[in-house]
């Protein structure tokens, strides 16, 4: 195949920018027709011109997105991004009116579809409004604090970005500004002492803006609880977990899993430890480049992840090929465009978008990427729009499953020398979705806590929970003064609404480990079957289709054991 082959092909959504413009103002006519009349429709009538509309609302957006994604100088698809936003913002107010009409059902919700036939496409739309019925609560506070919070939000970015003190530091005899970029340009460095320069140099940049960043911590989450409490929650947490449709059982599981199995990380690293040949280990030791980066083209990539994938079966590898030759991968770097990676999910096609580097690290990102394109692909097969979209819970296990078995597939594959090289990555990035993730659980857990208990959180407070539980987690490694300032970096937790969103990358990651094992042992078809079922049914419910029950200890047992075994095959290539 050509790289003309894998650039976005747009037709499947608008032909050109005329279409856009045109299909944008006739949607727009539409939505003003149908305000005087909305009301006085069926139920069932405002749900299917509801979904219509959201369906052309999503093709603009996307279109539009990803138009300025490619050209992120482009003033025209900049304006049309925002031009598509706006538009789509057009329809809350029907989706309002929906959701106050059903929520004056008074009755079990499968006694009310059987007297209304028509509304039994709908159930899910009707399910996430009921269940959280006593929380639906329209009131200016939640308004006004939720914009308060996205102003929050923007002054982190613009304290962290634009006007952070960075100290100056000398690395090869050139003046650095210990910024995020030279941070992350040096923080793998080979060189133990740019490093350490780079990193202690950051942490004393981030010390000088602590105090601010606390008091938008402190200011953000007393806003939070605010609009929890208004919406008859009694904790932040409870919120995330209820409105996510979640069981409080899962934190409760991740976080005791994770505190009974802490040796195993700290054997991890210790062995790396040994492999640096290092007499102390430091933050600025966990990650270092090696020389080992073998080198892939993007057809030699593909061929690795059919070749990887193929115990998927016949059906699976038919969907992957509709992803790789309908237009849906723009791969290669090009002049401004959005650098980095992602599946653009939608329900006309997935729009997959890489920065290709002839690198092995980058056929499991391909692979990942893929994961999220081939899920989306069965459940266009299989369901209609109204149930297409799936929680946020959800979202990375298709994708992890497939980049585990590519980095797997590697593994196996690599010659005796390198197999230490790529099992460390493995482990890395393993220990890291699952034990630095719920790290920074544990972290806002005690935050929220210590709000919810009528205090303030102070830049002290915020610094010390985090520093401690970073030696109760990582106690083989050894603290330095600044790292108390590292919880200022997490962009997660100035984002959007989320208040709790790293441990879903850890049970991610342990839902693809106990996939991929069930997959290994010639159970496919659950996880197949997984695939089609989108926002069809409540998240839980459709991961325990896949085999997977979070609320079920012995799940994490088997993750837990699952690590223990790749640390033991570590060990056993460090002793040769």
């Amino acid at each position: 195949m050509n790289k003309e082959d894998f650039t976005w092909d747009f037709h499947d959504f608008f032909p050109s920018d005329e279409d856009f413009i045109k299909t944008k103002s006739q949607f727009l006519k539409r939505v003003e027709n149908l305000k005087d009349t909305f009301k006085k429709l069926s139920l069932d009538k405002k749900l299917s011109n509801y979904y219509d509309l959201m369906l052309i609302a999503e093709r603009l957006v996307t279109y539009a997105e990803l138009k300025h994604d490619l050209n992120m100088a482009s003033d025209i698809y900049a304006k049309y991004k925002d031009e598509a936003y706006i538009a789509k913002g057009k329809i809350a107010e029907f989706k309002n009116i929906i959701n106050e009409e059903i929520l004056k059902i008074d009755i079990p919700l499968d006694m009310y579809m059987q007297q209304h036939p028509n509304m039994q496409k709908y159930y899910m739309h009707c399910y996430e409004v009921l269940r959280c019925k006593k929380h639906n609560v329209n009131s200016s506070l939640i308004t006004k604090e939720g914009i308060a919070i996205e102003n929050v939000n923007t002054l982190y970015n613009t304290l962290m970005s634009i006007e952070l003190p960075c100290e100056e530091i000398q690395i090869n005899k050139e003046t650095v500004k210990a910024d995020k970029n030279s941070y992350n340009k040096y923080s793998k460095s080979k060189d133990r002492d740019i490093r350490k320069n780079i990193f202690l140099g950051f942490m004393n940049s981030l010390a000088n803006v602590n105090k601010s960043v606390s008091g938008l911590m402190n200011l953000r989450y007393q806003m939070c609880y605010d609009i929890a409490l208004e919406k008859n929650f009694n904790s932040i947490l409870e919120q995330i977990i209820i409105e996510d449709d979640l069981d409080m059982a899962i934190i409760d599981n991740l976080i005791k899993a994770v505190h009974d199995n802490l040796e195993l990380l700290n054997r991890f690293l210790t062995l790396k430890k040994q492999r640096q040949g290092l007499e102390d280990f430091h933050f600025y030791d966990l990650t270092i480049n090696e020389d080992y980066n073998p080198k892939y083209t993007f057809n030699e990539a593909l061929d690795v992840i059919k070749e990887a994938l193929e115990v998927m079966g016949k059906d699976y590898r038919q969907k992957l090929d509709i992803a790789l030759s309908s237009g849906c991968i723009d791969a290669f770097e090009r002049k401004n465009k959005f650098e980095g990676g992602y599946n653009f999910r939608n329900y006309i096609k997935p729009m997959i978008l890489m920065n290709y580097k002839n690198n092995f690290r980058e056929v499991a990102t391909l692979a990942h990427e893929l994961g999220h394109a081939v899920n989306g692909i069965y459940i266009k097969e299989n369901q209609t729009y109204q149930d297409f979209h799936y929680s946020s819970f959800l979202s990375e296990v298709a994708s992890t499953v497939n980049e585990d078995r590519i980095e797997k597939y590697l593994y196996d594959k690599a010659e005796a020398e390198n197999k230490i090289i790529h099992l460390e990555q493995i482990i890395d990035k393993m220990t890291t979705s699952i034990y630095f993730q719920t790290l920074f659980l544990e972290f806002q857990k005690i935050l929220c806590e210590e709000i919810e208990q009528g205090n303030s959180l102070s830049a002290s407070f915020i610094n010390d929970t985090f520093i401690n539980l970073y030696k109760k987690y990582y106690y083989t490694v050894a603290v330095d003064e600044g790292l108390k300032y590292l919880w200022q970096t997490r962009l997660h937790l100035f984002y959007g609404q989320y208040r709790y969103y790293n441990f879903q990358y850890a049970t991610g990651k342990i839902a693809a480990l106990v996939i991929n094992k069930n997959i290994d042992e010639g159970n496919k078809a659950a996880y197949l079957k997984f695939l089609t079922i989108g926002g069809s049914m409540p998240t839980l419910e459709a991961l325990k289709q896949a085999g997977v029950d979070l609320s079920n200890p012995e799940i994490y047992e088997n993750a837990f054991s699952y690590l223990k075994n790749l640390i033991d095959d570590y060990e056993r290539l460090l002793k040769k």
